[in-house]
């Protein structure tokens, strides 16, 4: 699965965080992460869609567990999602669009509290599908690095 074929990227906004400023900068707090099993340790990774349409159904999915008083499933095998307890229907409201230098400085600015990204994970109330895309935070940002400086360099070159 190659996470750099478009321009842009979709995270789930926190609902508490609707008071941004224009001239604030996003940062890891004001994006829904959840815990990721690796290796038998838990771990945080921050949900990235590469897809509105993928964001919006996980958000759904949020939506449909909180209507229905349901617990987010658990992790199954190493790499399996985690959420322990009820959902809290206020965790997440809105979609957020990014752009590929905006989403490499959250990651960047964040290093210390965040693992992993998991891309494109299906939504919360339905079954894992197989293994997760599950992404180291440095080798997704070193993808994302390259991925902006040759289209840097292809567009001096044009």
């Amino acid at each position: 699965m190659s996470t750099t074929n478009g321009e842009r990227y979709w995270l789930l906004e926190r609902r508490h965080c609707r008071s941004l400023v224009g001239n604030e900068r996003w940062v890891l707090d004001h994006f829904v992460c959840c815990e990721v099993i690796v290796d038998g340790d838990a771990a945080v990774a921050l949900e990235v869609f590469t897809s509105r349409e993928g964001a919006e159904a996980e958000l759904r999915g949020m939506e449909r567990l909180a209507a229905r008083g349901g617990h987010l499933r658990g992790a199954r095998q190493s790499g399996g999602r985690l959420a322990g307890g009820e959902f809290n229907k206020v965790t997440s409201e809105e979609v957020i669009e990014l752009l590929k230098p905006e989403l490499l400085e959250i990651l960047e600015g964040s290093k210390s509290n965040l693992a992993y990204v998991l891309i494109d994970p299906p939504p919360v109330d339905e079954p894992i599908p197989g293994s997760l895309g599950l992404k180291a935070v440095p080798a997704f940002a070193r993808e994302l690095r390259r991925h902006l400086l040759g289209t840097t360099i292809h567009r001096e070159h044009a």
